[in-house]
């Protein structure tokens, strides 16, 4: 018996290796491919190559430049252990694998480069505006366009704002919405952000500030004119005449693309002080209908009738973990969005 012990316990070893080699590869493979958005790829056609990627781009921002500029998109993002750059996504893009040459620039503060983790990127006719930590920059667009490939633009101005960071940014008419993001533990907010909600808390802000471009910063006032209460990990907004979309993702999860009735024109929810005056709130409930989309949805703008949205999982650190990889912007018929689901509650 004593010489049959130790082979006993060799086969109970070798049985829960082999369990647990068993249930890992269960769990991959059902991970891999047991992810399937049905209404978003009914819905999603593919445009422009996300650029950067091969150069270890982090994608975050993306916007519409002016029809004049020559570029459909500007795009955001920062790269490890180098400056954050925008990149210019022309209106002539090749719909092909062919190598396109890729424009980009970086920025200088005072002739130091910026090295913050880029955020957001919106554009007016004149002026971009980049989320970028506790300040919104600004920069000329004229000094942008004409700069040589992978210079350094160096910044006009900028604001900041009480977030603790500035996640994402959208221009629409004379108002620019710079928003925060929350995620307990390593993403927090101020508490005082906290609201209770349809039977939920939102954690997070969005400010919707008065744009002058006469002013510093570009915006008329530092206290926002609207204060938005929002759900959790919102990655971007993009605003229309009728219409809210929020993107909201973290990690490999499922993303939402959130979508409400824009009533910014009419009676608030509410007041919030901030910097001393009394500020119109609006609370955005999270329940209700919306879109599910694949992992690490990003920001958002309007393009043409459509939805551009911008993915970051094919960047380097992440696309050999992802099931899901997107290499292009996604876009979605504003319609036929519309007529699919119906706006989440307010």
């Amino acid at each position: 018996m004593k010489t049959k012990l130790p082979y006993r316990k060799s086969r109970i070893a070798v049985c829960v290796a082999a369990l647990f080699l068993c249930a890992v590869f269960v769990f991959l493979t059902v991970w891999w491919f047991g992810f399937s958005y049905p209404s978003f790829n009914e819905l999603a056609t593919y445009g422009a190559p996300i650029p950067g990627l091969d150069s270890g781009i982090s994608p975050q921002g993306i916007c519409t430049l002016p029809e004049d500029s020559g570029y459909a998109f500007a795009m955001s993002g920062y790269v490890s252990g180098g400056p954050s750059r925008v990149y210019l996504i022309p209106a002539d893009h090749v719909m092909s694998d062919i190598k396109q040459v890729e424009r980009y620039v970086t920025f200088t503060e005072d002739g130091k480069d910026v090295r913050t983790h880029f955020g957001g990127v919106t554009c007016s006719d004149d002026y971009m505006y980049i989320a970028s930590g506790k300040k919104i920059i600004r920069i000329s667009l004229e000094k942008i366009l004409s700069a040589e490939n992978g210079a350094a633009v160096e910044i006009d101005d900028f604001f900041e704002t009480d977030f603790r960071s500035n996640a994402f940014c959208y221009l629409f008419g004379d108002t620019l919405y710079v928003g925060e993001f929350y995620r307990p533990g390593n993403y927090e907010t101020d508490p005082s952000h906290h609201m209770e909600v349809g039977g939920k808390t939102n954690h997070a802000f969005i400010y919707a500030y008065a744009l002058d471009e006469k002013c510093t910063g570009g915006v008329a006032d530092m206290v926002p004119t609207k204060v938005l209460s929002v759900c959790d990990e919102v990655q971007g907004v993009a605003v229309t005449e009728n219409e809210i979309f929020l993107s909201c993702s973290y990690g490999l999860p499922a993303s939402r693309l959130h979508i409400y009735e824009n009533r910014l024109g009419g009676e608030a929810d509410g007041e919030r002080e901030i910097g001393g005056v009394k500020v119109p709130l609006y609370t955005f409930a999270d329940e209700g209908a919306d879109l599910e989309m694949p992992c690490m949805s990003e920001e958002l703008c309007v393009r043409d009738g459509k939805l551009v949205i911008l993915f970051e999982s094919m960047s380097k650190q992440y696309r050999y973990v992802v099931h899901n990889r997107i290499s292009r912007l996604a876009e979605i018929d504003l319609t036929a969005l519309s007529g699919t689901l119906r706006p989440l509650s307010l």
